[in-house]
């Protein structure tokens, strides 16, 4: 089993601090009606000034969480897949969970999860809930993390040799620009780079479960 992690997620509710009238006429604005979701598109440009460089894209986790939703390794139910975010929430996402397409309809099954810990037939039944475990304890010891300053080198084989251990768990950053913070570093083992540059969270993601798709099929 692979345990997938989107790491320091830009999906956090709207401070209370920002949830006042303004705002909620600009999220209407824009999407039709307010959710409770941080997203720069949605805030006037004063409300933009003293956000962080991770903060407001909860677009980033949209397109991620559809990657590997969508990937046939998750389809098979070999990757168990959790989104963590920037205020420290962890959230599981079950194997018959599908995520809306629609950007909007994403938007409010967030507001929901965040609000209330969950979404799904029932709280009984989630397909995507809140879990109450400190990341460092679903990690484990023998996590990889993507980055891409990380050693590069031949992915097939280095997913080769990781697919001989038992658990293994991968971390992938889900915010638009900065750096992995100190306690996320510390969780890895090792860190590996796809890639001589910048890729998005969602062509990472992709492509990790395609080597790792490749492994448990064809060899």
């Amino acid at each position: 089993m692979v345990r997938v992690f989107l790491v320091e997620s830009s999906l956090t509710k709207i401070s209370e601090k920002l949830k006042n009238d303004r705002i909620k006429r600009s999220y209407t604005k824009v999407y039709g009606k307010f959710y409770d979701v941080l997203d720069i598109q949605a805030l006037p440009p004063q409300a933009r000034v003293d956000m962080g460089p991770k903060e407001g894209r909860p677009d980033i986790v949209h397109r991620s969480v559809l990657s590997v939703t969508d990937h046939p390794l998750f389809l098979m139910g070999h990757i168990e897949f959790y989104v963590h975010t920037l205020d420290g929430r962890i959230f599981r996402l079950s194997k018959e969970v599908k995520p809306p397409r629609n950007y909007i309809r994403f938007l409010g099954l967030m507001s929901k999860l965040l609000n209330e810990g969950w979404v799904g037939p029932s709280e009984d039944e989630p397909l995507i809930w809140e879990v109450n475990e400190r990341l460092r304890d679903l990690i484990g010891d023998q996590a990889i993390l993507l980055e891409e300053s990380g050693e590069f080198r031949d992915p097939l084989a280095y997913f080769r040799d990781l697919a001989r251990r038992e658990d293994i768990s991968i971390m992938v950053g889900g915010f638009p620009k900065g750096s992995f913070s100190d306690e996320v570093i510390s969780l890895a083992k090792s860190i590996f780079s796809l890639y001589r540059g910048v890729l998005s969270s969602s062509t990472a993601l992709s492509m990790i479960l395609t080597y790792l798709y490749y492994l448990e099929v064809w060899e």
